[in-house]
C-alpha cells in the first residue's frame, strides 16, 4: 500500500468519526480516533527524518501540515477540522509544551555561563537583539496596517533559539568539547531565558487593553526576572534536600510525580502573575536541577529526564503535530505572502550569523557560532504557537498568513544548521 494512499486513509477516517457518531458511542470517540491517528503519524513522521539526519520534529511538523493541506481533498477536510479546533486535543498539546520546557529547564547548567563567560552573554543578547530588529522591521514594511503588536511578535518569534537541536548536531559531530560548542551551548541557554521574558512581555503587553507602555515592559521584566530568579535561588538551597527526601523515602514513582507536579504548579504560578505557563514550567526545571546534574532516584539510579521520556514520547509530538495542523500552504500562492515567508527566512539567518560578532578571545570560529544559533525549532514554534492563540481587537495576532511564514522560516533554519555545522567542522 503507498504511502499516498495510507495517508487519504487516514484522513478519511478522521472525516467520518467527526462526521458520524455511530449509535451508543461517547463523545470521546473522534477525540480518541484523532489522538491515536496524530501520535503514530508524528511518530513515524520523527523516525522518517531522523533517517535523512535531521530532528524529529520536522518530522512531526511536516506529518500536521501534510494532512491539513491534503485534508481539502478527501470528505471536505471535515475529520481535520475537528482535529485541528478540538480544545481537548490542544490542552493536551499544551501538556506536552509544558513537559518541553520543564525538560530544558533540567538540561540548563547554570555553571556552564561560568565556563564560557562573557563571550556566551554577548551571543545570546546579539542574538535576542539583532533578529528582534530585523523581524520587526520587515513586519513593519510588509503589513503597515496591522496593529504594532503584530510587528512586534514577530520580530519575538525570531529570537528563539532551539538549543535541544544544536546540541543534538554537535554531539553527533562529536566536538562538543571544543570552545566553540561551549560557546554556543551556553549561549543557547541562556537566549532560552531571554526570549522567554521577550515573550512574557509581548504576550503580558498583548492582554494590556491600554496598549504597551514603558511601566508594562518593565513590570513585565521585572516579574519575569524575578520568578526566574527566584526559581534559581530556592533550588540552590531546597533542590539537593527535597532530591534526598525522595532517594530516602524509597516510594515507587515518587520522583517523576514531584516532578511533574512542580512543572504544572510553576505553570500555574506564572499564569496566575500574568507570565506564560512555559516560563513557570521552565523555572520549575531550574529549581529542581539548577547545574543540569541529571536527578537521581531509586536503586538503578534512573534520572529525572529518563522517567519523562515515555511523557514526552507521546505529549510533545502531539503538540507539534498540531502546529503543523495550523499551517495552509495555499496562502503561500499569495506572491506577497511568499515574499514575506523569505524575508523572514533572510532576516532569522542573518540575525543569528551577527552572533559570531559576540564572541571574544582568539583563534574561534565566529561563523560557526553564528550558525549554530540558527535553528528556531521546537522554541520557534512555541513562539508561533502563542501568537496564533492571542488576540488584539477580536483577531489573532499572527494572521493565518503570518504564522505559515513564521512555520516556514522555523523550517528552513532547523533544516539549516545541521548541514551548515557539518560543513564547517568538516571543513576545520
Amino acid at each position: 500500500m503507498s504511502h499516498g494512499f495510507t495517508s487519504v486513509a487516514l484522513v478519511g477516517f478522521l472525516a467520518a468519526s467527526a462526521s458520524a457518531e455511530p449509535h451508543g458511542a461517547s463523545h470521546s470517540a473522534p477525540i480518541l480516533f484523532g489522538l491515536a491517528v496524530l501520535v503514530v503519524g508524528a511518530k513515524l513522521g520523527g523516525l522518517i527524518v531522523e533517517r535523512f539526519g535531521q530532528p524529529s520534529v520536522l518530522g512531526e511538523l511536516l506529518f500536521g501540515i501534510f494532512l491539513a493541506n491534503l485534508s481539502p481533498l478527501v470528505a471536505g477536510g471535515a475529520g481535520i477540522e475537528f482535529v485541528r479546533a478540538n480544545e481537548t486535543l490542544r490542552f493536551l498539546g499544551e501538556i506536552g509544551v509544558l513537559i518541553l520546557l520543564f525538560d530544558v529547564g533540567l538540561e540548563s547548567d547554570l555553571r556552564a555561563f561560568a565556563r564560557v563567560g562573557l563571550s556566551a552573554v554577548l551571543v545570546a543578547v546579539i542574538g535576542v537583539a539583532v533578529p528582534f530588529a530585523l523581524g520587526w522591521s520587515v513586519a513593519r514594511w510588509i503589513l503597515p496596517d496591522s496593529p504594532a503588536m503584530v510587528h512586534v511578535f514577530v520580530g519575538a518569534t525570531l529570537t528563539a533559539t532551539s538549543v535541544g537541536i544544536t546540541a543534538r548536531v554537535l554531539k553527533d559531530l562529536n566536538v562538543t568539547g571544543r570552545p566553540e560548542s561551549q560557546t554556543i551551548i551556553g549561549a543557547a541557554i541562556l537566549d532560552d531565558v531571554l526570549g522567554l521574558i521577550v515573550l512574557a512581555v509581548v504576550a503580558g503587553s498583548a492582554t494590556e487593553s491600554d496598549g504597551v507602555s514603558a511601566a508594562t515592559i518593565v513590570a513585565i521584566v521585572a516579574k519575569a526576572v524575578g520568578f526566574l530568579g527566584v526559581a534559581v535561588l530556592l533550588g540552590h538551597f531546597l533542590s539537593p534536600k527535597l532530591v534526598s527526601f525522595i532517594g530516602r523515602s524509597h516510594g515507587h514513582g515518587l520522583l517523576l510525580i514531584t516532578g511533574i507536579a512542580l512543572c504544572f504548579m510553576g505553570a500555574y504560578i506564572a499564569e496566575t502573575i500574568g507570565l506564560a505557563a512555559i516560563i513557570g514550567a521552565f523555572a520549575a526545571g531550574v529549581f529542581l536541577d539548577p547545574y543540569g546534574v541529571g536527578v537521581r532516584s531509586g536503586p538503578a539510579e534512573i534520572t529525572l529526564r529518563e522517567l519523562l521520556t515515555p511523557l514526552s514520547d507521546v505529549f510533545v509530538p502531539l503538540f507539534f503535530v498540531l502546529m503543523g495542523l495550523q499551517v495552509n500552504l495555499s496562502s503561500f500562492g499569495d506572491a506577497s505572502a511568499l515574499g514575506f515567508g523569505g524575508l523572514l527566512i533572510a532576516s532569522a539567518i542573518v540575525g543569528k550569523l551577527f552572533c559570531g560578532f559576540g564572541v571574544v578571545g582568539r583563534g574561534l570560529n565566529r561563523f560557526a557560532v553564528g550558525i549554530g544559533m540558527i535553528p528556531r525549532g521546537e522554541v520557534g514554534l512555541i513562539f508561533a504557537g502563542i501568537g496564533a492563540s492571542l488576540t488584539i481587537e477580536g483577531q489573532p495576532i499572527l494572521s493565518q498568513n503570518t504564522y505559515s511564514a513564521i512555520v516556514m522560516m522555523v523550517l528552513i533554519t532547523t533544516l539549516t544548521t545541521p548541514i551548515g555545522l557539518r560543513w564547517i567542522f568538516a571543513a576545520k
